[in-house]
């Protein structure tokens, strides 16, 4: 817009002189500095500009030009639509994306209203015009919709522990951190719903406790319950991976024993496979073992003799009619039949009886009713189970299964997970053993297998989840629940390690000197103060490396630095990493190599060095890429912090630093940088 004029004769007139009067403040040398050159060249023809990278008082003339009514066209940043004395008859958006610092993204609807909210000026115009560009493409409908007259930015706490903020409530006796963190916003919905809570406590503490009596004795149920719920968490994710591997399926071959998932009874069954209906479907015939349950007039065990009632604890042998009066089919042979069948199943699935004492149950399943399968085998003969359906073949199936669970009423041991299953993933292979191991712990407790078991897992389920209830309440309503409590244990412990505090939490000298830092990274100023990092260091050279505190910008240019401050830098970039390092290990949500390149940003350590050394304003800008406004705000806040240290020096008693940063705070204390604001003085 160099070529656009907007300003009539008078109005150019009042600009001059306005601008004339405004910087007669500044010495010779800094009057003619480019920006100040350039934007003056613009204001004349009423056209101006606002943003961080412009000097501190030449962003003053152009608000109060601006607000005069002589600026026509005013292009800045978001910041100045906060000025609620500044509106305009047209607002116009360049784009409605933005860069937020990490992303761009579109404008939040929050942000378009304040923005677009200065069109209009009270008692000139009727109504203000807002107007968006579209210079490559229009804005989809609903993202203009969104923008426009979407709901506001829900109200979140920004409310984050520092190390300062702990120190100083530490040395507070009548505030404890915890009552400030419960103050917080964040918590304000926790802390609305506890007399609710407390309501709830004493309703459930009320309540009657539930007993469990055992008939075996002192209960178990409680341990057995545990481990029933451990394993629970592998069943399904384990047993569904393994049973799908080839390794799997070619061991589920007839014979093999296994341990078949439960749907009544909480205790898992173990059988045996008859058959393999179909290995692509893998669909299988197999044999289990029911448990031990009630004898009533309708359940298979109604029709065993009392002998057999008698020894049903005893599973070593089973009830067989003399030779004389046996058919010929059913006589017992040690050996597996070598008839040949024709494959057809005679039986009808499922198929239940009794044999041996123990109901037995014939049926089919897919690989997902698989619990797991065991590391042995037996001999069966499959043409007279499912063809014949002979009484004396599945007397001995049943016995050689009841031989296997006759040592401690126990399930045979699971197959290796890495030899017979190839399994090739550790973590799988480290669940599978823990979870096998749980299978076989459950199988010698003393419930497994009880004709009670149903019912007592329920009632421990009860139990166990109306204690699980009542302490969730009681944390809740403690400091422990707080958000940020882990935040504040883990930020407690770095200042103990590093010697800020005492065990008593008693702030000691160190945390005193760190409770004065404001501007910069508390740890990080400490440690440097501590470790006598700025003894070496000429006043200029201090206040240089100490710019890095307070900079903002990530990316500059690399600034040259003399071979005594690239070391100093060094050495400080050490101490964050450090301190970064020592965070992370107590549990803070830190990385270290982050965290040093957040709190440390050396791109004008020469640009400080320079003007602390007396360098004109003029020069110092060509050191760097760094916009002007933000080397003044820079080099302001580098004397906050130059007072800061300065009573750091004195509560560790050290003159000489303390001289240093009197020395540091003049050198960089003049000119252009300190020029008092124009809203102040007037112009």
């Amino acid at each position: 817009m160099y070529g656009t004029d907007l300003t009539s004769s008078s109005e150019k007139s009042e600009i001059r002189v306005f601008c004339d009067k405004a910087f007669s403040r500044l010495k010779g040398s800094d009057r003619n500095l480019p920006q100040i050159v350039r934007v003056q060249s613009l204001l004349h023809r009423g056209i101006g500009v606002h943003h961080a990278g412009l000097l501190p008082i030449v962003k003053e003339v152009v608000e109060m030009l601006f607000c005069r009514g002589v600026i026509k066209v005013l292009f800045s940043t978001e910041t100045f639509a906060m000025g609620v004395n500044a509106p305009a008859r047209t607002v116009v958006f360049d784009t409605l994306r933005k860069f937020d610092g990490k992303e761009f993204r579109q404008l939040l609807p929050g942000e378009y209203t304040q923005m677009a909210g200065r069109a209009g000026r009270r008692g000139l115009d009727s109504i203000g015009t807002v107007v968006v560009m579209c210079r490559d493409e229009i804005l989809e409908e609903s993202d203009l919709k969104h923008v426009m007259v979407g709901s506001p930015t829900r109200l979140e706490s920004q409310f984050r522990l520092t190390y300062i903020m702990i120190l100083h409530l530490l040395r507070v006796e009548e505030l404890k951190v915890e009552d400030m963190l419960k103050r917080s916003f964040a918590e304000f919905h926790a802390q609305k719903k506890l007399p609710e809570q407390q309501q709830l406590l004493m309703r459930k503490l009320a309540q009657p406790t539930k007993t469990i009596e055992c008939i075996k004795g002192e209960p178990a149920i409680e341990e057995y319950y545990e481990m029933y719920a451990d394993a629970e968490k592998y069943d399904s994710a384990i047993s569904e991976k393994v049973m799908q591997l080839p390794a799997a399926q070619q061991c589920l071959t007839p014979g093999r024993v296994v341990v078949v998932k439960s749907t009544s009874a909480q205790d898992h069954l173990l059988g045996v496979v008859v058959k393999a209906i179909s290995a692509s479907n893998k669909q299988y015939i197999v044999l289990v073992l029911k448990p031990n349950l009630p004898v009533t007039a309708q359940s298979p065990l109604a029709s065993i003799n009392s002998q057999d009632k008698r020894n049903a604890d005893f599973p070593g042998g089973y009830y067989m009619a003399p030779k004389a009066k046996r058919a010929l089919e059913e006589d017992y042979c040690s050996s597996v039949t070598s008839r040949k069948g024709s494959g057809v199943i005679n039986i009808k699935l499922p198929h239940c009886g009794a044999a041996a004492g123990v109901s037995y149950e014939v049926r089919g399943i897919d690989v997902t009713g698989f619990l797991c399968i065991c590391n042995c085998k037996i001999r069966i003969d499959q043409v007279r189970l499912l063809e014949d359906g002979s009484s004396v073949a599945y007397s001995k199936t049943v016995q050689q299964l009841l031989e296997l669970k006759s040592d401690g009423n126990k399930y045979p041991p699971a197959l290796d997970p890495k030899k017979d299953l190839k399994l090739k993933d550790v973590n799988l292979v480290e669940a599978y053993n823990k979870w096998t191991d749980l299978l076989e712990k459950m199988s010698k407790n003393k419930c497994h297998g009880c004709i009670k078991l149903e019912e007592h897992i329920k009632l421990a389920k009860e139990i166990k989840r109306h204690k699980e209830e009542v302490n969730a309440l009681k944390f809740e309503m403690s400091d422990e629940a707080l958000q940020q409590m882990p935040d504040f244990q883990g930020r407690i412990d770095v200042l103990k390690d590093i010697g800020c505090i005492d065990a008593d939490l008693v702030v000691q000298i160190k945390g005193r000197v760190a409770c004065e830092m404001n501007s910069g990274e508390e740890l990080i100023c400490t440690e440097c103060l501590f470790e006598n990092q700025l003894d070496d260091l000429e006043p200029e050279e201090a206040v240089a490396l100490m710019s890095a505190f307070v900079f903002q910008q990530k990316n500059t240019s690399e600034p040259s630095l003399t071979r005594k401050l690239s070391q100093a830098k060094k050495r400080l970039y050490d101490t964050a990493i450090r301190l970064g390092e020592l965070q992370a290990q107590f549990n803070v949500q830190i990385n270290p190599e982050e965290y040093a390149r957040d709190n440390l940003k050396f791109g004008l350590v020469e640009v400080v060095y320079e003007w602390a050394k007396g360098t004109p304003f003029a020069d110092i800008c060509e050191l760097t890429d760094v916009p002007e406004g933000l080397i003044v705000r820079t080099i302001v806040r580098l004397d906050e912090t130059c007072r800061e240290f300065k009573n750091a020096a004195a509560i560790m008693g050290n003159s000489a630093l303390y001289k240093k940063m009197e020395i540091a705070s003049n050198a960089i204390k003049r000119d252009i940088v300190f020029a008092a604001s124009l809203y102040i003085t007037g112009v």
